[in-house]
């Protein structure tokens, strides 16, 4: 019986504050999303400024790619969505993360595709710049493994590999 209260109460709890703010259509200006960007509708500029970031100090950068092969009959395609976010943490220091989302919508290979589709990670930096003349940087970069026996760093590969024993 106490779970049901306790249960109950965090419905309550939850829902209230939710239902409070309710208005009817017509009581609202519209905002544009760039503005809401910006901006923000309260105390807290923003979208970035609820993580307690300045909003001018925040960029964006968005990028679709689309590609085809027909060969034979058959039809491949490739899209590709890239959003970079960059923040400029302080006058030397910024950092970026890069993810994207792949997809092949016009395909007709057969059902399993030659690449994996869905959200990929593609890297992240972090840079330092004092001077025009001097930085230092981090960087994570992600790569699909697509082209595995085509690398000259692949296991076994025909190139010079210091650690193989015909190379000594």
């Amino acid at each position: 019986m106490k779970r049901t209260h306790v249960f109950a109460a965090a419905i309550f709890a939850v829902l209230v504050p939710t239902l409070s703010f309710g208005q009817l259509k017509e009581q609202t200006k519209p905002i544009s999303f760039s503005q809401l960007l910006s901006q923000g509708l309260a105390a807290p500029k923003g979208l970035v400024g609820l993580l307690g970031l300045n909003p001018n100090r925040f960029s964006m950068q968005q990028s679709y790619s689309l590609s085809y092969l027909s060969s034979r009959g058959n039809g491949y395609s490739q899209g590709v969505y890239l959003n970079t976010m960059s923040y400029q943490v302080s006058d030397p220091l910024s950092v970026a993360v890069q993810w994207g989302v792949m997809n092949q919508p016009l395909s007709s290979f057969g059902a399993a595709p030659l690449y994996q589709s869905g959200f990929f990670f593609s890297g992240a930096n972090l840079e330092y710049k004092p001077s025009d003349k001097f930085s230092v940087g981090l960087q994570i970069n992600s790569h699909p493994n697509s082209n595995y026996y085509y690398s000259p760093y692949r296991y076994g590969s025909s190139y010079y590999n210091p650690f193989r024993d015909e190379n000594k």
